[in-house]
């Protein structure tokens, strides 16, 4: 599975983020019985996520704007709802709409922040194991609708994603396209 990632994080006390695009990809583990309405699955995905600012004028006058970008290693375990029974001419699951739904643990594996002051940038590049950076593990549930080969994904995340400061949490809307052999 392969396609974009439209994300955000949401940072208590600052309402100018907004969402950024990047990249998700994996590959999925599937337990669902034959012609059964119900099933399980694991993903294994790499994505980038974070977010970016709308500029603003800092209080020394300065325009800034800032940019955060995670590298996770997400592991959701769904569950797997078919949306409608299985037909006789059903070949494969992928004509079958599907709700999946359950929670995800994600690993931060790195990062960077850039911020922008005055139109220049400055990048640094963040490890999830120096004080005050990206916590290294991340929680939350998933939902996802799936049809054919797409698969339309929402991941609400629930942790803190900085070790130091304000409450942030990561979400993610992802649409995939994967091959069902």
């Amino acid at each position: 599975m392969v396609g974009p990632a439209f994300s955000t994080m949401k940072i208590s006390g600052n309402d100018s983020t907004s969402f950024r695009t990047d990249v998700t990809g994996g590959v999925r583990i599937a337990l669902i019985p034959e012609r059964s309405i119900i099933g399980a699955e694991i993903d294994v995905l790499y994505s980038r996520q974070g977010t970016s600012s709308r500029k603003w004028v800092g209080e020394s006058g300065t325009t800034l704007r800032f940019l955060e970008k995670s590298h996770y290693i997400n592991v959701p375990l769904l569950l797997n709802i078919y949306l409608r029974k299985w037909n006789e001419d059903d070949e494969d699951e992928s004509k079958i709409p599907r709700l999946r739904i359950g929670p995800q643990i994600g690993f931060c594996v790195g990062g960077n922040e850039v911020k922008e002051v005055k139109g220049k940038r400055k990048l640094q590049y963040i490890t999830p194991w120096e004080p005050g950076s990206f916590n290294r593990i991340d929680y939350g549930f998933t939902a996802a609708l799936s049809y054919w080969y797409i698969e339309v994904r929402y991941t609400f995340g629930m942790a803190n994603v900085f070790k130091e400061g304000e409450k942030s949490t990561n979400h993610v809307i992802s649409v995939t396209w994967s091959a069902i052999w």
